[in-house]
């Protein structure tokens, strides 16, 4: 019997996300490279294998860790090097394929220098995120990178490396198009110049499009639970949505039209989404079902966290409705910060799930 703050998890709905972009990868000839930063569990990790992936992505040196100790060999950590980790990317390079992300030559002089066993090394591209990566079109600056990397003694060329996150900003599978499309185009001609391997990964993108051109590889990684933005942005159907939280209702408050629920941003983190008139809000509440949840009930959200508490926002009617003790589905607004923060999973079916907080790798 569920009595706390739960984050549920559909199995089925997993294992289907999963294997759809297997598929659509395995049809485009692509390599499916996906991201474990969304799960960071080993046992979500074996339903990858079950479909054939043989190479992993993740955002941080205990994440690659973590998975290495599960078995995988061949693990890119997505996030630009921290030279201070580098005795550890070094050990961790003794017993598998690392792969890291750079731009910049004296970090790399730096590595090269102080590891001895070979590391891998994406090219880190920013497709005008502008978050972090060399711009595209700054060709010059690309090659000189490059030739450093294939003169470095314990260095590996890996290829280039683009994230393009700025799609979670687009409304529509048009738009997401309109934004990848002219990318692709502006890989293609830095690979008619350096004919290298391109990953190229962002949920919204790999789950929308149907041609890559160039990409050799595709590291999405939200898509194996997705979220309340991507049913928004149009990159999921609802059904596919596959994780929701299970708060307790801990009190009502008719004259405001309100409930408070033991939910608040440890469980969903602070991210939000707007609504027409530009309100941010927190999750939207789904019917309960005897396994699982429903459909969203309309005009009801959770309206604003503190630390653990959450205010949902409600018609009268579903206030009448729901009694101080029950349990509401909240669909999360990003799946991945969601279950980061809560660090464990439940299974419709009462399984608990492992996930790499548990485990208190340091």
């Amino acid at each position: 019997m569920i009595t706390d703050t739960t984050l549920m998890l559909d199995v089925e709905k997993a294992k289907n996300n999963i294997r759809k972009m297997a598929t659509k990868a395995r049809d485009l000839n692509l390599e499916l490279r996906p991201h474990f930063k969304t799960h960071q569990s080993h046992e979500i990790g074996s339903w990858f294998r079950d479909e054939g992936v043989k190479g992993i992505t993740v955002s941080s040196i205990k994440m690659a860790e973590y998975f290495a100790d599960d078995g995988w060999q061949s693990i890119t950590i997505a996030f630009p090097v921290n030279i201070l980790e580098v005795n550890r990317l070094d050990e961790l390079a003794s017993s598998i394929e690392l792969r890291v992300l750079a731009t910049e030559i004296k970090v790399l002089e730096q590595i090269n220098r102080e590891i001895s066993n070979e590391i891998g090394i994406y090219i880190e591209l920013d497709p005008n995120y502008q978050r972090s990566g060399i711009p595209i079109s700054e060709f010059d600056r690309i090659v000189n990178v490059k030739s450093f990397i294939e003169n470095a003694d314990n260095l590996r060329f890996e290829g280039f490396y683009a994230h393009t996150g700025h799609t979670y900003r687009c409304r529509s599978k048009e738009e997401i198009r309109k934004l990848a499309t002219p990318i692709i185009e502006d890989l293609a001609k830095l690979k008619s110049q350096i004919n290298a391997p391109i990953c190229f990964g962002d949920t919204p993108s790999c789950s929308v499009l149907d041609d890559f051109g160039v990409v050799d590889q595709i590291s999405p990684g939200n898509f194996v639970f997705f979220d309340w933005t991507q049913f928004n942005i149009q990159s999921c159907e609802f059904d596919e949505i596959a994780i929701a939280m299970y708060c307790p209702v801990v009190a009502k408050y008719p004259k405001r039209n309100e409930l408070v629920i033991h939910g608040g941003a440890v469980h969903f983190s602070k991210d939000s989404f707007n609504d027409e008139a530009g309100t941010p809000y927190f999750g939207v509440i789904s019917e309960k079902k005897e396994s699982g949840w429903g459909n969203v009930v309309d005009g009801v959200v959770l309206k604003s966290v503190s630390q653990e508490h959450g205010i949902v926002s409600c018609t009268p009617e579903y206030l009448q409705e729901v009694k101080v003790g029950d349990l509401i589905p909240v669909i999360p607004i990003h799946s991945c910060l969601t279950a980061d923060v809560m660090g464990k999973y439940q299974a419709l079916s009462g399984e608990k799930i492992d996930h790499l907080c548990e485990k208190k790798i340091m």
